[in-house]
């Protein structure tokens, strides 16, 4: 109960210092970062310089089925429709960074992203040490901790332009697939 109440605390605390929950503002460059991805790579933001990247954090055993399924199964749903897109083909990458490094290791990512979409060359997923994930989830206002061996996490899905700048950054699950896609295609069309 005091471990509930003091981590409501802290999350009210940090909302009250930044409204939108994030390190990073909008119009921002993104620090690069490296993390491993599902086939034990070594894999940086600055891999996919030019093109526009989505970022967002999940674990492959949420329990709560409106949180990282939900967020699993929307970005594959705005893969589909980017895929649609001639213009928008080759130009976007989704990356999936896990808040359980523990647990999701290289070969657990690699089964889940299977069962997401195994021919998927545009989403990664990507794990590192604890201290290397908090880093990067705290750049998006990412807000995590574990209680009774389940992570509770707030959403974040951060939408990079093609020049590394923070474009759009979506708090919560209740954003829609072709709204992103749409953001995602007209970023994709302007050139870095």
């Amino acid at each position: 109960m005091r471990k509930t109440l003091l981590a409501l605390l802290s999350l009210t605390l940090i909302a009250l210092a930044d409204p939108t929950g994030s390190t990073l503002k909008i119009g921002q460059k993104v620090p690069d970062f490296s993390l491993t991805d599902q086939n034990a790579k070594k894999v940086s933001l600055g891999d996919f310089k030019g093109k526009v990247v989505l970022v967002t954090f999940l674990y492959t055993q949420c329990p709560y089925p409106e949180k990282c399924p939900m967020l699993a199964q929307k970005l594959g749903k705005t893969r589909d429709l980017l895929d649609q897109v001639e213009s928008a083909k080759g130009q976007f990458q989704v990356i999936s960074i896990t808040l359980d490094p523990k647990r999701d290791t290289p070969e657990a990512l690699k089964k889940y992203a299977q069962g997401q979409d195994e021919n998927a060359t545009n989403w990664t997923f990507m794990t590192g040490k604890a201290s290397e994930v908090n880093k990067v989830a705290s750049l998006f206002g990412v807000i995590y901790y574990t209680e009774k061996g389940v992570i509770d996490h707030n959403m974040r899905t951060a939408v990079i332009d093609r020049k590394g700048k923070l474009s759009k950054l979506f708090t919560g699950n209740d954003w829609k697939p072709g709204e992103v896609a749409a953001l995602v295609r007209d970023l994709a069309d302007q050139r870095p």
